[in-house]
């Protein structure tokens, strides 16, 4: 009877150190990425996550420059010993501009001086030819209100989707000086969020839209 007590006893000490010991090696790719471990930056490109017996999992992000940062649950229970997490190009960071590439557009307003000169029929006309250029579908086109405002035009990356809304109001500056105020709203989300509510904040244009802020400025405020 004593030794199946010392046998059980054995056996209870070498399954809790086998418990402490467990360790899984993370790589992440690329290998420049930063490594956080319950928000703790602990490395780049590759660490080894020591679990200890009251630790059933650790939340991991890996995250780098350029790429679409991602966050994961690393359970103790995982048979793996080691782990690869490759992170997806941020595509549309690529495709975008924003405030680091003098372009700060994104997400709030901006004025249009309307060159004098030009009747309110003449402005409306070249206002509303730049907005369908760029976007199919305007849902409001108030003229004795000046107000034009876009439906949103999704464009989809493999890991994101951005969308974007334009409008436009009329502001005078003067009696005789019209003015137009403009803002491009810019917001992002990840493809496998659904519903509205994945859809955030994203401070940058894409490059698609950064033409037609030029010619609402040459149209409008230029020359004939």
């Amino acid at each position: 009877m004593k030794k199946i007590l010392l046998l059980l006893i054995a056996l209870a000490v070498g399954f809790q150190v086998s418990e402490a010991a467990k360790k899984i090696t993370i790589h992440a790719i690329p290998e420049t990425a930063d490594i956080y471990i319950d928000g703790q930056n602990v490395g780049t490109g590759t660490y080894q996550v020591k679990f200890d017996r009251n630790t059933d999992f650790y939340v991991v992000k890996i995250a780098a420059p350029g790429y679409i940062t991602k966050t994961y649950r690393l359970r103790k229970d995982n048979p793996k010993k080691t782990i690869v997490y490759t992170l997806p190009e941020d595509e549309a960071l690529r495709a975008s501009v924003g405030s680091e590439d003098g372009v700060d557009l994104a997400n709030r307003w901006f004025d249009v001086t309307c060159r004098k000169g030009l009747t309110e029929d003449k402005i409306w006309k070249r206002l509303m030819s730049v907005c369908t250029n760029y976007f199919d579908n305007i849902e409001v086109r108030d003229k004795s209100a000046g107000w034009i405002k876009s439906s949103w035009r999704l464009t989809t990356f493999k890991e994101q989707t951005v969308r974007t809304r334009l409008e436009v109001r009329m502001s005078f500056i003067d009696d005789e000086t019209i003015s137009y105020r403009v803002r491009l709203t810019v917001q992002i989300k990840d493809n496998d969020c659904r519903g509205e509510n994945c859809y955030k904040k994203y401070d940058r244009v894409l490059r698609t839209f950064e033409p037609m802020i030029q010619e609402l400025q040459t149209s409008v405020g230029g020359g004939e």
